[in-house]
Formats: C-alpha cells, sequence, structure tokens
C-alpha cells in the first residue's frame, strides 16, 4: 500500500505486569477518494479493548514523493471520533525511514503527559532541534539556527566580503541554520547555493514559488527576482506609456537570445522551459485585482486596503498628539512642524467633525515613515534617476469602518545650501492635482514597500 499509516506507542498507559509501553497497531491505507485538490485515504485499525486511549499516529509514506497530510480522523470509539491535525509535509521512507508521528489535538502539561506519549514527544522535539551538524536537505523539518555569515561571496572578490552579522561584535537575531560548506577564503563565512534550506512545512510551494507551461511561463519573477525585470526592461526608459504594462500580462515579452542567457545565469529551470515552447515569451500573471478592476489601483479606497490588508498594518497608529512634530534634530533635517495643519485637516473632513472632536474620538489614523527615511533621503537621492522622501499619511475612520486619506505630506532634508523642502498633498479634482496626488500615494506605497524588506525582515 501506497501509505501506512501506524497507530504506535500511542497509548496513553503502559502494561501494568510489565510497565512497558503496549504494542502499535497498525493499518494499511486505501485510497478511496479524489478530487482536484484532495486525495481521501480510509484504513482499518483493529484496537483491542484494553489499549488505552489514543495519543499519536505514526505515519510512513511509501510513495515515490512526498505527501501533504492535511488531517486524520479516528472513528468507532464509544466516546466520538479522534481528530489528529496534520497540515504538514510527511518525507518519503527512501529519504528517512523514521517515520512521522503526529499528536492528537489534546493538548498536556509536560508532569501530565501521559508515560505511552512522552518517549515520542521528546524524540520529535530532538528532531526538531537538530545537532547542529552536517548540510540539511530539503525534506528535513530541522529548526536550528545560525548568524548571518552568508551576506557576502569572498571567493568570487575580495570586495565582496561582509563581515558575520550576530554575535559580539554585530549582534543580530538568528537566521535558519544551513550548513553549506565554508568559503575558501573566509573561514567564518558560508558559500552560497541556488537552493536555501527552508524547514519543508515552511518553504514556498511550488504554485507559490513558480509554475511553468509549455508556451508561457507565469510567475511573480517580479517580486521574487528583481533581476529578472532588469534584465528585460530597460532600467533608464522604464515604462513609456500606461498600457505597456499592460502587455505584460496580456501580450507578454519577447525574450532576445541575451536576455535568455542572463534568464540562464540566474534560473536555468525558466530558460528550459522558455525555449521548449513554440515563441519565446515571458508573461506575468494578472493580479486579482487589476483582473475585477483595472484602475481601481486609483481610488483612495483602494489605496486604504492595501495600506491596511497590505505588508505593514502594524504601522498604521493613532493620532494622539497635535500639532505633529517630528523628533529628528532640526539643525540638521530642519523645522521639526508638520506641515499637515488643523485648518487641512478639518477641510478634507468636510465638516464633518473639527480635529478636536476627531482626536477625541479616535478618527485619526497615521502612517508616519517621516522621521525614519529622513536621514536617508540625500544619500538615496545621490543614485542617479532616483528619489526619496519623508513622508507622513493621515487617515480617516469613516463611520462605515474604512479608513480615507486625507493628506500626504512628503518632506526632503536640507541639502547643499537648500532649505528643507516639505509639501501636502490632497484629494483634488483639477488634472494636475489628481495625479501629484497619485504620484504622492505611489511614494507612501514605496514606503510601505520598503519598510516591509529593510526593517520587517532585517
Amino acid at each position: 500500500m501506497a501509505l501506512w499509516l501506524q497507530g504506535g506507542r500511542f497509548t496513553s498507559t503502559v502494561m501494568p505486569t510489565t510497565g512497558l509501553e503496549k504494542e502499535n497497531v497498525k493499518g494499511y491505507a486505501k485510497r478511496t477518494k479524489q478530487d482536484e485538490n484532495e486525495v481521501k485515504y480510509e484504513f482499518d485499525f483493529a484496537v483491542p479493548d484494553e489499549f488505552g486511549e489514543i495519543g499519536a499516529v505514526l505515519v510512513e509514506n511509501e510513495h515515490h514523493k512526498e505527501m501533504y497530510l492535511k488531517d486524520i480522523t479516528l472513528d468507532g470509539f464509544p466516546n466520538g471520533p479522534i481528530k489528529v491535525t496534520c497540515n504538514s509535509w510527511v518525507h518519503r521512507k527512501s529519504d528517512n525511514p523514521e517515520k512521522r508521528v503526529f499528536f492528537t489535538n489534546k493538548s498536556y502539561l509536560p508532569f501530565q503527559t501521559p508515560g505511552g506519549v512522552k518517549k515520542l514527544r521528546g524524540k520529535e522535539l530532538t528532531f526538531l532541534r537538530g545537532d547542529g551538524q552536517g548540510k540539511r536537505k530539503t525534506p528535513e523539518r530541522i529548526y536550528d539556527y545560525d548568524v548571518y555569515n552568508d551576506l557576502g561571496d569572498p571567493d568570487s572578490s575580495n570586495e565582496l566580503a561582509r563581515p558575520v552579522l550576530g554575535g559580539k561584535d554585530y549582534p543580530y537575531p538568528r537566521r535558519c541554520r544551513t550548513g553549506r560548506p565554508k568559503t575558501k577564503k573566509d573561514p567564518l563565512s558560508e558559500s552560497r547555493s541556488t537552493t536555501v534550506y527552508v524547514p519543508r512545512d515552511e518553504a514556498f510551494s511550488e504554485v507559490k514559488s513558480l509554475t511553468f507551461s509549455t508556451k508561457t511561463v507565469y510567475s511573480v519573477l517580479h517580486a521574487l527576482l528583481p533581476a529578472v525585470e532588469g534584465s528585460i526592461l530597460d532600467s533608464n526608459a522604464g515604462f513609456p506609456y500606461f498600457t505597456a504594462i499592460d502587455k505584460l500580462f496580456n501580450e507578454g515579452i519577447d525574450l532576445p537570445v541575451k536576455t535568455k542567457g542572463t534568464l540562464g545565469n540566474i534560473l536555468p529551470r525558466l530558460v528550459e522551459a522558455v525555449t521548449d515552447a513554440e515563441k519565446d515569451v515571458l508573461c506575468f500573471e494578472i493580479p486579482e485585482m487589476i483582473e475585477r478592476d483595472k484602475f481601481s489601483w486609483f481610488r483612495d479606497e483602494e489605496f486604504s486596503r492595501q495600506t491596511l490588508a497590505g505588508l505593514n498594518p502594524y504601522s498604521i497608529k493613532l493620532v494622539t498628539e497635535w500639532p505633529l512634530k517630528s523628533k529628528l534634530d532640526p539643525n540638521a533635517y530642519g523645522p521639526p512642524e508638520s506641515a499637515i495643519t488643523k485648518e487641512l485637516v478639518e477641510l478634507e473632513i468636510r465638516g464633518f467633525m473639527t480635529l478636536e472632536e476627531a482626536l477625541e474620538q479616535k478618527k485619526l489614523f497615521m502612517l508616519d515613515y517621516h522621521d525614519l527615511l529622513l536621514p536617508y533621503v540625500n544619500k538615496v537621492r545621490e543614485i542617479k534617476r532616483t528619489t526619496l522622501y519623508g513622508s507622513r499619511t493621515i487617515f480617516f475612520l469613516t463611520p462605515v469602518g474604512t479608513l480615507r486619506p486625507l493628506a500626504i505630506e512628503l518632506t526632503r532634508p536640507p541639502s547643499s545650501g537648500k532649505a528643507q523642502w516639505k509639501q501636502v498633498f490632497t484629494p483634488c479634482w483639477d488634472a494636475t492635482g489628481a495625479w501629484l496626488w497619485k504620484l504622492a500615494k505611489a511614494h507612501v506605497l514605496a514606503h510601505d514597500s520598503g519598510y516591509h524588506q529593510l526593517i520587517s525582515h532585517w
């Protein structure tokens, strides 16, 4: 049988005469039902009356590939069905002869853990922690940790050498240990590889990572591999007009020979899939939001929704003090007072309430990247064709429970003899003002994304 479920060493008691754990009860699963997304297996257990309470199920996968096990339900007991929630990948027996253990949904404190499952729980915990030795392999579920010693590539160039992040010199949280070989030039650094170990249940699914077809390649490469975009599009030209963006989804991009070579260095499987196709085309999946409404991203409601349901909802804070002020050194960054005034806010609230009432009723919220980004503005603006501002965005909580953006303040600190520059943008109906408002929202979303990548992740 392809899948072997073993209700082994899952009794909550031991043999009273010998003090030993009771024998396992075995069963072999048969596939009984299959639909598009799930396969159902059934099996029969002959459980003796004196067996005791079931505490765990052991699973052995004899298939040629791993299987995702959602749950196990054991029927036929006096107290009703016993549920075992799994939601985990089960390795092939050929990869690891050890059986996977899944415990029932009943929780125990350590001193209350039944003797029959205590040994299994200890063994499972030891396995998950690992021993800090050897290179981690894809099917494994080991969660041991290491310093960031793979940020550089000293074997390629001395200029690419980087210090170890973590430890006494550069304290930093740990990453998941991979156990890759050390670099030749720096014994403290770990060499890089095309694939990085992630515990199996934490890894992207194949569908989420990349999906391939014979004629086109659909993926989120623009998010996962920005280098692909740079190799296809002229980074200096950008998109000449809005409909050029639509072509990424509708028509795809014809890949020139030199681009295919570049992609081959980045992702060999991608090039293989493209080369096998009749046409060398790279397409991107249409975002669901755009598929429903092509211009939804124009609207303030969608801007607020993306901010709240997006990358950093915890960055949105209740406004409790007024006026808004920067906490940075005014000698270095200019006047601390915000250009968002009481009069401007009340104008955008449109007479619904005064500023004081809005503060008292907890109606004003702020997405504040002003002080966080301002120290880096001048450095970023030194890069050709690149700009950055510090930003504050004020939202109003509407009676229906949604956020409405009232104002966006963009700030540039003093630089090269120029005074501080700041300007507030608000929703506007004239053409110029409307596009300036859209650009201001684009800056805020870029800041939101940057915060997610550089601070939330780092």
